[in-house]
């Protein structure tokens, strides 16, 4: 497995939020449903973020990165688990929709490591093959469910995806068991006991 070199060329491409990709290095993607932050809420973290970075730009030492991810990543995840919104991935036929979006281009496009379907976001830990693109798969697995999800009639959340997605570059094998316990752990830290999906390679 290949992990992220700070050193090396970096695909970047962006929305409201910069997203990396270098080659076929471990990835941690979070995407959430439309409904999932009330508007003010995710306006004003937008906001906080692009000021923080205009006054601490890249490359950053330890602390600014520790900074960064307490004040922004960790915020964001308390903001999730929080449940707003409709929390349709509660119901398990919607979760299954996206998990099998998830599993069906396993081993060929990516190789997924653990994912955590949330009721209102989901977490994902793959690698992606070489000449596959990060945008390309993240677009399959949302574009491709939310079709489904609509066909069943079961959510009347339309777009059920918010458009953009978190994703962070896995940095050592450490990062990565980090990643991968944040991942199991997350319905229990979030006070959950059903309306959830967690897997993980064995």
């Amino acid at each position: 497995m290949k992990f992220f070199d700070p050193r090396g060329d970096i695909e970047k491409t962006a929305h409201k939020l910069p997203h990396w990709q270098q080659g076929e290095e471990a990835i941690f993607v979070t995407f959430h449903l439309a409904d999932s932050l009330p508007r003010e809420l995710l306006d004003d973290w937008l906001l906080a973020r692009e000021a923080y970075l205009a006054a601490n730009p890249p490359p950053w030492d330890d602390i600014t990165k520790a900074c960064y991810h307490g004040h922004f990543s960790d915020k964001f995840d308390e903001h999730l688990d929080a449940a707003h919104g409709s929390c349709a991935l509660r119901d398990p036929r919607l979760a299954q929709i996206v998990a099998d979006r998830l599993h069906h281009f396993d081993g060929q496009r990516y190789d997924l490591w653990s994912y955590a379907i949330m009721p209102n976001h989901v977490h994902v830990l793959f690698t992606l093959r070489a000449d596959e693109s990060l945008p390309d798969t993240r677009q399959g697995w949302k574009g491709v469910s939310s079709r489904f999800i609509h066909k069943t009639g079961l959510s009347a959340l339309n777009p059920f995806w918010q458009p953009d997605y978190f994703d962070r570059l896995i940095r050592s094998p450490e990062h990565f068991r980090t990643v991968q316990g944040y991942i199991r752990e997350n319905p229990a830290k979030a006070g959950l006991k059903t309306g959830f999906v967690v897997w993980e390679r064995c």
